[in-house]
């Protein structure tokens, strides 16, 4: 396996897809034992902590020391602003452990598998690095505000799990505190050990207390930052007001301090509530989300583009191309042509190619000669635009080698 193929339904084997999402989603853990010890060591291995602190210079805005919720007492970096890898090595060796934050945007096999959980679920991703030495502890009893999957990499890390004080907590019902009192600790659900090439899913609430013994562990902490129906209801009020000038009217002055002017706005509510109830689409509040998720996804991912530009003056009908990897695109009807929302971009279409951008949008690869519903010229014409724009790619013949 390579990080290239990896995806959700690879991460969580040999548990079945339709089994995770209606046994364990938003409900339970889920403990993956695998004893298979390399299962992740395509995505990162502990040899690649200097690499990755050398060459890709993570800032204080990213790196983290901490021992027991405290943080590193001394100066970790240069007067440039880049790590000083000597003082990382000397807190490491004194218990702290070294956290990388969001490294989905900075290492490459990390990156795509971010991108291909997000096209898959559909909700924002980040990959956070923790590498903790032997004997020691990074946090207190604490529980997390979104969903995680833990892949232990290499050495073992244990893991008390405590039964959620909150169902599903939100940042505002969290609050900024996410520490559990070592006095009044819930009860607990599960101690387990994990192994390299094990997998932990813990829904958002779950509290967890976690600590290395004889050895030291590296893990990725793969956060779903979930979009809830509130979220939702969000993107289509946004949508209203954008609509009726109503929902932009400036609530009365003094409306907070005075009771009879709070009384007074009862009306008008249920007004504009019956007006929500009958006028407000689902597919409005959608496509809000979709935009967040893709302003949230930015870039496609690097695979030797130019050199496919490069190449466009040689394609044909028989030229096989492709979506490129971890690329989500939204087609939006107008009256008069289609907009495509891809990464944080969009591209105006005429309507004559609704139908082949369906068929690009649910077929994987195939030949332009295969695109429906236009002649030879504009499948040509139509591919060569989506290349140049970046949301296609052409599929390379496999040489074997030579």
């Amino acid at each position: 396996m390579t990080s290239a193929d990896f995806d959700f339904k690879r991460a969580i084997a040999p548990i079945q897809v339709d089994t995770f999402f209606n046994e364990y989603w938003e409900k339970r853990p889920l403990i993956v034992s695998r004893q298979t010890p390399d299962y992740y060591t395509h995505l990162l291995t502990m040899a690649d902590i200097d690499l990755i602190v050398y060459s890709l210079q993570p800032d204080w805005k990213t790196l983290r020391l901490v021992k027991q919720g405290g943080f590193f007492a001394q100066n970790f970096m240069h007067p440039d602003g880049s790590a000083n890898i000597v003082q990382l090595y000397k807190a490491y060796e004194q218990g702290y452990s070294i956290i990388l934050l969001d490294l989905h945007k900075r290492w490459m096999s990390l990156s795509a598998f971010a991108k291909e959980l997000e096209c898959f679920l559909n909700h924002p991703v980040g990959i956070n690095l923790y590498l903790t030495p032997k004997n020691s502890q990074a946090f207190m009893p604490h529980f997390d505000d979104h969903d995680v999957f833990i892949l232990q990499i290499e050495g073992t890390k244990n893991w008390r799990i405590y039964e959620p004080t909150v169902e599903l907590p939100n940042k505002e019902i969290a609050g900024g505190e996410h520490s559990l009192p070592k006095d009044q600790l819930p009860p607990v659900v599960a101690d387990i050990c994990l192994q390299p090439g094990d997998l932990l899913y813990l829904p958002r609430g779950y509290g967890h207390n976690v600590s290395t013994s004889d050895c030291s562990s590296l893990h990725l902490t793969v956060g779903i930052f979930i979009y809830t129906w509130s979220d939702l209801l969000s993107g289509m009020l946004r949508s209203l007001s954008l609509q009726d000038v109503a929902f932009r009217r400036a609530l009365p002055a003094g409306f907070i301090r005075d009771s009879q002017m709070k009384n007074s706005l009862s009306a008008q509510f249920q007004e504009l509530l019956q007006f929500l109830v009958t006028q407000a689409k689902l597919e409005s509040g959608i496509e809000k989300l979709t935009d967040s998720l893709l302003e949230n996804m930015k870039n496609p991912l690097p695979d030797g583009y130019f050199r496919r530009i490069d190449n466009l003056s040689q394609i044909n009908l028989e030229t096989i191309v492709q979506k490129r990897k971890g690329t989500l695109f939204n087609i939006i009807p107008n009256e008069n042509s289609i907009t495509v929302k891809y990464f944080s971009k969009k591209l105006e279409i005429s309507q004559n190619f609704a139908v082949a951008l369906d068929y690009i949008n649910t077929n994987n690869k195939f030949p332009i000669k295969d695109l429906p519903s236009i002649d030879d010229n504009s499948k040509l014409e139509f591919v060569h635009r989506l290349i140049g724009s970046g949301l296609l790619t052409i599929v390379e013949e496999d040489t074997g080698g030579l």
